[in-house]
């Protein structure tokens, strides 16, 4: 009966030619707050008559103006209406996974499931599971998720799941492939963010294969490069790679900004 409910729903979703929603990996309501401070604080600086008051709050404008710009101008070229830069980065990831596609696949941090779906389309015949911590304090949820693989058709190939990334709850060995883009630098309950990276290759099978992108050259969050990449062939690693983002593919110098891709490394290989 849940089959034919999935079908029934694929079959609908055409009928109706619904489009997948995809979210951006910038927060909106963090551009917002941005923005309406920066507002504020430009009115004030505009309208008092205090010229101690229009001089603070107009220094204090320019930080707040300077992120709002990057994030404005982040999320436009992230979308397919900008620079689809979102799609074209999960495409590079999609090219790295070396695979037959006969088995099972894990994403952490699937978010409205972009990733995911790519990777159902280029290995049909494959198992995936996405996994990701949905809450209040992020735009995505499963059920966006669920929707999108179903007006994309691929939903009987997906299994979508709540789970934390610091302790997955899937047994050792078990995935022949796992992909993560842009989600340890996020796991908030470790401090130790390359526990969440070994705790990753806990659940791939010997032989299988990974490619994480994350903020890797942000020293505060993973510490010394050549330590990270020391410590992670420790954990059964046969082959380790590693490149710069921006060495991998031409992207606009304000995504090269620290605060967006400006730390993003590729790491992948074979356990």
């Amino acid at each position: 009966m849940k089959r034919y409910n999935l079908i029934k729903n694929e079959k609908v979703c055409d009928i109706l030619k619904l489009k997948p929603k995809y979210k951006t990996w910038i927060r909106i309501y963090k551009l917002l707050i941005f923005l309406v401070i920066s507002i504020i604080l430009l009115s004030v600086t505009l309208l008092s008559v205090n010229p101690y008051v229009r001089v603070v709050s107009g220094i204090l404008a320019v930080p707040f103006l300077y992120i709002t710009f990057i994030l404005s101008y982040s999320v436009y070229q992230f979308l397919s209406i900008g620079g689809n830069y979102q799609s074209k980065i999960h495409d590079l990831i999609v090219s790295k996974v070396k695979w037959d596609g006969d088995g099972t696949l894990l994403d952490i941090g699937t978010g409205s499931g972009s990733l995911i779906i790519k990777l159902a389309k280029a290995f049909p015949m494959s198992v995936l599971t996405g996994i990701d911590y949905w809450g209040d304090n992020w735009e995505y949820s499963k059920a966006q998720c669920q929707q999108n693989a179903e007006i994309e058709g691929v939903s009987r190939q997906i299994h979508f799941q709540k789970a934390s990334a610091s302790e997955l709850p899937f047994n050792e060995n078990e995935f022949n492939v796992i992909v993560s883009c842009l989600t340890f630098h996020e796991v908030k309950d470790r401090s130790n963010r390359t526990d969440v990276i070994k705790e990753a290759l806990r659940v791939l099978k010997p032989g299988g294969n990974f490619v994480f992108l994350d903020l890797f050259f942000d020293e505060k969050i993973f510490g010394d490069e050549k330590e990270l990449l020391s410590d992670l062939k420790k954990c059964g690693i046969s082959e380790l790679n590693s490149s710069r983002l921006d060495k991998e593919m031409d992207l606009p110098k304000i995504l090269l900004n620290k605060k967006v891709l400006g730390n993003a490394m590729i790491l992948s290989g074979r356990k």
